[in-house]
């Protein structure tokens, strides 16, 4: 249990911040399109690969005392869970892992900016966009950098074999395999 001190220090820094401004949490709605059937995420042998159900939890507006409120906050706001537009022609898969996905709509296919950190996951949020906005080829996959939850889940949406044969390209900054 945290100390008395602990506490007073975390009741003292929730007095100082803004709670009752709640734009953030309508920004945070903004442009959701749909939210997934499951919570949890599953490999084909049946193993949890990811798990939301187990943070549904930020959702019921239990406080924790020894949790600082920004934190908590934050934590609540991270549950935006789904398919959501962020501008036309921009979508967004969140909550799906450690990262976001973003599927970009081009003449061709999709451009898909950092697919998450496992192919069950980013499977998962492909699935998700081609339910609501219409199955298509993913075209190309952008690696914004090399932290593994923005590549690690590429063979869940694309084929070694398509990219191979020119069917995909993806796109890594400057030294991007000396990093990851």
């Amino acid at each position: 249990l945290p100390s008395e001190h602990t506490l007073k220090v975390l009741e003292a820094a929730k007095a100082e911040l803004p709670f009752s401004d709640f734009r953030d949490f309508t920004e945070q709605k903004r442009g959701f399109l749909a939210a997934p059937k499951e919570w949890v995420v599953k490999g084909e042998e049946g193993n949890v690969v990811w798990d939301m159900e187990r943070y549904r939890f930020f959702l019921e507006g239990t406080k924790f005392p020894s949790v600082h409120a920004s934190l908590q906050r934050q934590s609540t706001l991270n549950m935006n869970y789904g398919l959501y537009e962020v501008v036309p022609g921009f979508y967004q898969v969140r909550g799906f892992d450690l990262a976001n996905i973003t599927f970009v709509k081009g003449d061709t296919g999709w451009i898909v900016f950092d697919p998450l950190t496992a192919p069950e996951t980013a499977a998962a949020a492909k699935k998700l966009v081609d339910e609501h906005l219409g199955e298509l080829p993913v075209v190309a996959v952008v690696y914004s950098h090399s932290h593994v939850d923005h590549w690690g889940g590429v063979r869940g949406i694309v084929d070694e074999a398509d990219v191979q044969a020119g069917k995909v390209q993806i796109i890594a900054p400057r030294g991007f395999m000396d990093h990851a």
